[in-house]
């Protein structure tokens, strides 16, 4: 981020303003994608419109749910609706992830292993903490494991600092094995990646990747040929040393082991806080594709347009 906000903490108490983000924000969207009241109507008004015209498209077409892309894809209008088709189209393919998607079904291990964190990077950007190193393949699926992380992120996605600064991911790599790779299911991992690179509502800005193995090696060469330059680039590899990661997220919002001085996680804050949302979750659900009579999705290219704005 560019000018007066690129160095500061935002406070979580910011005085709201007319439109639907809290001044500060509203500052730095006027300043990176040049949000006004009047803009945000107009552009909502033809994203509406051009939905309209996708007769097989059930989208939500409610203002808060259209801003995460309007927002994400820098007010280009075309390129939102493309990443709202893409976004449907990655559920309507994915009936193992989404049937029944609500934070009940998480099991409680695997809600051990993913979680939003209490507090914000420096920059003010919300952080999704990912624990593979710490998976028992015998306790929790992969399948598990990966509607626990899309779980966390449509929550993150309802998060307006999310939507005008972006997030960040923590991914712990400690005790992370070839075996437990061997458990993993690579289209699931290509699913996740085409959601986080061209489906979901906010731009992940960077990826800090910390105690990785010899495993993280193997992993990442799976994965590589599926992981684009833009993203390529914000992937940070810390192993032991935190020095790095402290400047981007406080100590003070870290535990122990990550060379923190805050208390031991509680995976739960988080979660209580997602079951409370299960009413949002079940509305999600009676959106999206309506399939063709052989039970497939209407025929288009997957993810035809080259995204920039991630």
């Amino acid at each position: 981020m560019s000018g007066v906000f690129t160095k500061k903490n935002f406070d979580e108490a910011c005085v709201a303003s007319e439109g639907s983000l809290p001044l500060k924000l509203q500052q730095v969207a006027e300043e990176e994608f040049g949000e006004t009241l009047a803009k945000r109507r107009e552009a909502l008004d033809k994203l509406r419109q051009l939905l309209e015209a996708e007769p097989d498209l059930n989208a939500n077409r409610d203002e808060e749910f259209l801003l995460r892309f309007l927002r994400v894809r820098k007010y280009k209008v075309e390129s939102a609706l493309q990443t709202i088709k893409n976004y449907y189209r990655n559920k309507a393919s994915s009936d193992s992830l989404y049937r029944d998607f609500l934070p009940c079904t998480v099991p409680a291990a695997a809600r051990q292993l993913v979680m939003i964190l209490p507090d914000k990077d420096v920059f003010g950007r919300p952080v999704l903490l990912l624990k593979p190193g710490s998976w028992m393949t015998n306790e929790v699926s992969y399948l598990d494991l990966h509607r626990a992380g899309l779980f966390c992120l449509e929550q993150l996605a309802r998060d307006p600092a999310a939507q005008v600064l972006g997030i960040v991911l923590l991914i712990d790599f400690g005790g992370f094995t070839v075996d437990k790779l061997l458990f993993a299911s690579l289209s699931l991992l290509r699913k996740g990646l085409d959601y986080l690179q061209d489906c979901m509502p906010v731009r992940l800005k960077v990826a800090h990747n910390v105690r990785q193995s010899y495993a993280f090696d193997v992993f990442h060469a799976l994965v590589r040929p599926f992981i684009k330059q833009k993203l390529a680039e914000r992937i940070r590899l810390h192993g032991y040393n935190f020095e790095n990661l402290h400047k981007e997220i406080s100590p003070m919002a870290l535990p122990e082991e990550y060379g923190g001085r805050r208390p031991p996680l509680d995976p739960e804050e988080c979660w209580k806080v997602l079951d409370a949302d299960k009413d949002y979750f079940e509305a999600s659900s009676r959106y999206g594709y309506a399939m063709n009579d052989e039970n497939k999705l209407p025929a288009e290219p997957e993810y035809p347009l080259e995204l920039t704005s991630l």
